[in-house]
């Protein structure tokens, strides 16, 4: 697996009486967030639990506590914007913004087909000659941080940092050298979540452990343990 430059996974400095751990917490436990039972990853056989990133922007006090530890990130970093991808990234970015008391921006998903003929790349704040901190939901291969940074970068702006919910590189398969280069933050790790989640009976423990088994010593097609994880579910 493609190793990566790995920044802290939570920032000494937290809400005002709550620890990084219980922030964790409260992001897995969100409700409909993990979503119980074990799907399928690219029409392979490798199982996930699949995340609605969404659901933790249904809690007005959890994303202002998501969106400080953004903020504490931003200004270790000196950035002049805080741009959220789109789409999921936009609500955490626009918390993150004001919670640092910085400008906000977003950037569209490229080959976004808009209503204009020329639709540009960023919206809101100017980022040229600026540095600018990316958020979205999740990262894992990296492969959406490159084109978001690419897109940045083609007008002018310097990505200094991505900040994130979940960081699901340590389950990739390969990671981008652009998203292995870039200071990484998230309140969470994949593997975290689930297993927050099956603490909290979220998640069958059966499953739980059959499913992180497959992903973490990437199961065979023809390992036996595949007729398990139906049946455990």
């Amino acid at each position: 697996m493609t190793t990566y430059t790995q920044m802290r996974l939570f920032s000494d400095d937290q809400p005002t009486g709550m620890s990084a751990d219980a922030l964790a917490m409260r992001l897995a436990t969100a409700p409909g967030l993990v979503r119980p039972g074990a799907s399928t990853w690219d029409g392979g056989r490798t199982p996930v639990h699949p995340l609605s990133m969404e659901s933790a922007y249904a809690d007005p006090e959890l994303l202002r506590d998501l969106g400080a530890r953004g903020a504490r990130f931003a200004r270790e970093l000196g950035v002049d914007v805080v741009v959220g991808a789109e789409t999921a990234g936009v609500p955490l970015a626009a918390a993150v913004s004001l919670a640092a008391g910085l400008p906000f921006a977003f950037v569209r998903k490229p080959g976004y087909r808009g209503h204009e003929t020329d639709e540009p790349p960023v919206r809101g704040a100017d980022v040229a000659g600026k540095r600018v901190l990316l958020v979205d939901d999740a990262v894992s291969s990296g492969r959406a941080v490159e084109r978001f940074t690419a897109s940045l970068a083609g007008v002018g702006a310097e990505v200094v940092g991505v900040f994130v919910l979940v960081d699901m590189r340590e389950v990739a398969d390969s990671v981008s050298s652009v998203a292995a280069a870039l200071p990484t933050e998230s309140v969470s790790t994949y593997l975290q979540v689930l297993a927050l989640a099956a603490a909290s009976r979220i998640l069958d423990p059966a499953v739980h452990a059959l499913s992180v088994d497959a992903i973490v010593n990437r199961w065979t097609d023809d390992d036996p343990r595949w007729d398990l994880l139906p049946m455990a579910a």
